[in-house]
Order: structure tokens, then C-alpha cells, then sequence
């Protein structure tokens, strides 16, 4: 990979990091950037927690 490509990733990583330290502070939890993010609602994230208890 050259030097160029290398710097992209680590911009691209730096961002992503960022935004996500960002949205850990705001909302707190998975679930609550979940629900103010996306329009799933309570049931719904219940029933996701449900079938990934499920299948692990």
C-alpha cells in the first residue's frame, strides 16, 4: 500500500473514531443512538435483542 493510501485510512479511521466518541457522549448508549438516529422504536430493538439472544 503506498504512503498515500495509508493516510486516507487513517483519515477515514480518524473520522469514524470521532464520530462515534461523539455519539457515545451525547446519547450514551447503543440503544438510545439507535432510537434517535433511526426510526426503530422501543419494540423494536426489543425484538432485535431478542433474536440475537437467540442465535448466540
Amino acid at each position: 500500500m503506498k504512503l498515500e493510501g495509508m493516510i486516507n485510512w487513517t483519515i477515514f479511521v480518524a473520522l469514524v473514531s470521532s464520530i462515534t466518541s461523539y455519539l457515545f457522549m451525547k446519547y450514551g448508549t447503543v440503544e438510545e443512538i439507535v432510537l434517535r438516529l433511526t426510526d426503530f422504536t422501543k419494540e423494536d430493538i426489543k425484538k432485535i435483542k431478542g433474536l440475537l439472544k437467540w442465535k448466540f
